[in-house]
């Protein structure tokens, strides 16, 4: 990537090959590895500063002396997509001369996608720059937003879809005219960053190219063979976001709505490209949402820590009161909305660990799977 000529859409991910060609031309003695090494190491410094920027615009309670530890924290599920092994599974068990075979342990390089870590920074930066934009929407916020907008894009082209984030947090707020103004900015830039980068890189062709005549590769059957496997299916999702995802749905009525329409808004399409296009099994492509599922997490249970310590409600002055409630009825609506889908899919997570116990059972031949295909080969026979 440093010298341009890998395979398109990797080579298209350009800001990272241009910092590192840029240092490699003022210190021509340092290899191309130990360069991206150290903007690695730059990654993950900003990483935390990012976060910690998050910890102080959504957690105000808590004390500016642990919101340092408490910005590290982000390191934990970023590194669980980024650095720790892949535990995979084969698609069902085996049992091979009475050994019940598992899985075995696969490395995953960490200096192979370099893009994949600065995705994380840019997608939380720009979301906090979505944010700041929202609190007080002004030119001079909408313009911030929109360069780190622009470096997100020309770091890796899932920036994309933080536009359809900006119009799930600002839809509401903005005048029709407005919003399609800002929709429409953010298409130009995207298009004239990535749509210029397509037509100058001298990309090679994708061998493995199989989505019409884009250079994207399906990964779909293969990500739903995986899946097939209880097991893995049950430790790949014990891994994603390192189980954030749970304290989001639990603690749901004290999420921001903000943040919690960001998550929804930028996840979806996401996790939705990365099952058609992305392996699943390197778990890096769906790296860019952990941060932001962790910072929903970290304002929850921090909120939810605020609301147990606090003896009863604080009610307003009675001047402020009708202020106060013309003022959040448009967010009590969003979050009852919100509520109503964090139930369904709290409920759909319990049935799916209940379905997922029940493989498990069924598969080991543990009890009671012994006694739960006799009734239905009984009911079989009946109707020959």
């Amino acid at each position: 990537m440093a010298d341009f000529n890998a395979a398109a859409p990797f080579q298209y991910r350009m800001l990272m090959p241009l910092l590192a060609s840029g240092v490699g031309k003022v210190v021509p003695w340092l290899d191309a590895d130990v360069i991206f090494a150290a903007l690695e190491v730059a990654a993950w410094m900003a990483l935390v500063f990012v976060a910690l920027r998050g910890v102080e615009m959504f957690c105000p309670e808590v004390s500016p002396r642990l919101r340092w530890p408490l910005a590290l924290t982000v390191l934990v599920p970023v590194a669980m997509h980024l650095i720790v092994p892949d535990f995979r599974f084969p698609s069902t068990f085996q049992n091979e001369a009475g050994t019940l075979g598992l899985g075995e342990w696969r490395a995953v390089r960490l200096f192979r996608y370099v893009y994949d870590l600065p995705a994380a920074v840019f997608t939380l930066a720009t979301a906090l720059m979505l944010v700041r934009f929202e609190r007080r929407r002004d030119l001079s916020r909408f313009a911030a937003y929109l360069g780190v907008f622009a470096l997100a894009t020309l770091n890796r082209e899932t920036a994309v879809f933080m536009i359809a984030a900006f119009f799930g947090v600002c839809r509401h707020s903005l005048s029709p005219k407005t919003l399609l103004m800002a929709l429409a900015a953010q298409i130009a830039v995207f298009v004239a960053i990535y749509g210029g980068i397509v037509w100058l890189a001298p990309a090679m062709e994708n061998p493995h190219a199989s989505v019409g005549a884009s250079e994207y590769e399906n990964h779909l059957m293969h990500n739903l063979a995986l899946f097939a496997s209880p097991l893995y299916l049950l430790t790949y999702f014990a891994r994603f976001s390192a189980g954030l995802y749970l304290p989001v749905l639990l603690l749901r009525q004290h999420l921001s709505p903000v943040l919690g329409r960001i998550v929804f808004w930028y996840g979806l399409p996401l996790l939705a490209s990365a099952i058609l296009f992305g392996r699943l099994v390197e778990q890096r492509v769906v790296v860019e949402v952990v941060p932001l599922i962790w910072l929903a997490a970290i304002q929850a249970i921090t909120a939810w820590v605020a609301r147990q310590h606090t003896p009863g409600s604080s009610p307003l002055p009675a001047r402020n009161l009708a202020r106060a409630s013309d003022s959040g009825a448009h967010e009590r609506k969003v979050q009852t909305a919100m509520d109503r889908s964090g139930s369904a899919a709290f409920v759909i997570m319990l049935m799916f660990l209940a379905f997922m116990a029940g493989a498990m059972v069924m598969q080991a031949r543990a009890e009671p799977s012994v006694i739960i295909p006799d009734p239905y080969r009984a009911l079989e026979a009946l109707k020959l």
